[in-house]
């Protein structure tokens, strides 16, 4: 069975639940796990600056401050990987705060097994994965938005000649102005009421050939 590679970061200041958590990693069947570990609220900063790992694990008590001061250092600072925060206690309290500080989980470490550490990072993965998708599809949609052209508002267009004035002062031809503006592909043809104007013999004859009446309505006539 092929693995997906995880990169892990831990970050915990005590060293006997590294030892622990690195055990439990090697164990799980969904990931071939590559962790990396530090014991400090600074170097973990730095670690999730260098944005090297799939997912991280912090442990709430980092001396002075605690995990999620740095999860949500991390987060301001652009981190989009999922961060799962490791307590020694459950506390609905610091739920509530991991939970808006935008941690991905929260986990007890009384009740830390191999089976509560897998699940935990497939479901934390999975989500990224989701949240990736929707990244991408709303670049896409963006992208075509920005691709589609519309006419809209008032156009200043000359009564005699037809040409239109834009944002500029210059003033285009018509056909020239839309396909600038617009996605239309314009072909080319004669209207009947031109067509009499412009070529009324070849009109005459096409009416004769067909047997209207010289009273026929333009609109009867095609060129």
């Amino acid at each position: 069975m092929d693995y997906e590679v995880l990169k892990v970061l831990l970050v915990d200041d005590d060293e006997d639940d590294y030892v622990i958590t690195r055990d439990l990693l090697a164990d799980i069947p969904s990931y071939q796990v590559e962790l990396d570990w530090t014991s400090n609220f600074k170097d973990g900063l730095q670690k999730f600056s260098a944005q090297e790992h799939n997912i991280y694990l912090l442990d709430y008590q980092l001396g002075a401050s605690n995990g999620l001061d740095l999860a949500r250092e991390a987060i301001e600072g652009g981190c989009r990987e999922p961060i799962i925060l490791l307590t020694g206690h459950g506390n609905r309290d610091v739920d509530m705060e991991a939970m808006k500080a935008g941690v991905s989980d929260y986990i007890v470490k009384s009740g830390l097994d191999v089976y509560t550490l897998d699940r935990a990072l497939r479901y934390a993965m999975e989500r990224r994965r989701g949240d990736m998708a929707k990244d991408e599809l709303i670049a896409d949609l963006r992208e075509a938005v920005s691709d589609i052209k519309t006419l809209n508002g008032l156009l200043p267009i000359c009564s005699s000649c037809k040409r239109i004035r834009d944002d500029s002062g210059y003033w285009n031809q018509l056909e020239k102005f839309i396909k600038e503006h617009s996605h239309a592909e314009l072909s080319h043809s004669i209207c009947p009421t031109c067509a009499i104007q412009l070529y009324p013999d070849q009109v005459a004859s096409l009416k004769n050939a067909s047997g209207m009446a010289s009273t026929g309505s333009l609109e009867d006539v095609e060129v």
